[in-house]
């Protein structure tokens, strides 16, 4: 690993890692005020997507230390991907002044949401689309990668979309176990 990437995972590491705290935070109210607003079960599928994405992508980085040039091009990508997952960790739960119920406040907010992890996860697919060309993968692997990705972003575009908060719940939930067993399968 060199010293550029080094600095470039800790920057990189620092804005996943507020992320990961805002939605860790936001789990936290929702107990704290479990006895006076529901819980709901769309906003906690939210946090927990948010929560499985950015372990996965921050993994992902880390796999990527021998092939990352750092150059202002890369930071500003890794800041706008880093900091896209900030702002949607930031919509996930109501703050403790808001009145709403979980469910309430994500359904206003789901779009916010879900498209700012469909962004970073396109924004982040751009490297491995090139690379697909000049390394020779199996194209059974490219054509597995290719469709679990694509699901993924059609059950984000349906979580965004949908208005029923059973639709939402189901696209989150299968998004969930998807990228789970991706990550599982290609690890």
């Amino acid at each position: 690993m060199s010293e550029a990437f080094g600095f470039m995972f800790a920057f990189y590491g620092l804005l996943l890692g507020l992320a990961v705290a805002e939605v860790a935070g936001g789990f936290s109210r929702a107990y704290d005020e479990r006895h006076t607003r529901r819980l709901g079960v769309v906003a906690p599928l939210f946090g927990i997507l948010l929560l499985v994405d950015l372990i996965t992508f921050w993994m992902n980085a880390w796999a990527y230390r021998e092939l990352a040039e750092v150059s202002y091009l890369v930071a500003y990508a890794v800041a706008v991907v880093a900091l896209l997952y900030y702002f949607a960790a930031t919509q996930v739960f109501p703050k403790a002044a808001e009145t709403a119920t979980l469910d309430d406040h994500i359904m206003s907010h789901r779009r916010e949401v879900a498209f700012c992890v469909l962004a970073s996860n396109l924004l982040t697919q751009i490297p491995p689309a090139i690379s697909a060309f000049t390394t020779p993968w199996p194209p059974s692997s490219i054509a597995l990668w290719a469709g679990l990705n694509l699901t993924y972003y059609v059950l984000l575009s349906l979580a965004a979309l949908a208005k029923s908060k059973k639709t939402v719940g189901i696209a989150v939930a299968a998004a969930i176990l998807l990228v789970t067993g991706a990550t599982a399968l290609f690890a």
